[in-house]
């Protein structure tokens, strides 16, 4: 007989925030780029343990606009944070990220801080 695998509750999950953030550089950047830059911000400054604890995720970007979303964890938040603004360079361009917002949903994060970018 197969039994169901057991779920974790919702209160024993980990907690996550979105950050919505737009990349201003000399060029437009591509996905695997922006994806490739927040993973190095967050080793080089965090460190690995660092960034296993924030547990940063790439959920989503959108080369038109130049924005996009990543996940982390609740309490690192500002961590990350300071990660990403500590990018002056992405593959031998001149690039910063600019953070648009926080928030815990990404529902409310694309209606608050990106649909003026044209998220919907």
């Amino acid at each position: 007989m197969r039994e169901k695998p057991k779920y974790l509750p919702p209160t024993l999950r980990d907690k996550h925030r979105y950050i919505a953030f737009q990349v201003i550089g000399e060029r437009a950047f591509t996905k695997d780029e922006i994806k490739r830059a927040i993973w190095d911000a967050s080793l080089s400054t965090l460190g690995v343990l660092g960034s296993a604890k924030a547990k940063p995720w790439f959920i989503k970007f959108d080369e038109r606009s130049q924005t996009g979303i990543v996940r982390v964890d609740r309490k690192h938040v500002e961590e990350l944070r300071l990660a990403l603004t500590l990018v002056t360079e992405i593959n031998g361009s001149k690039a910063i990220f600019r953070t648009l917002g926080t928030s815990g949903t990404i529902k409310r994060l694309k209606r608050k801080f990106l649909a003026e970018h044209g998220w919907r």
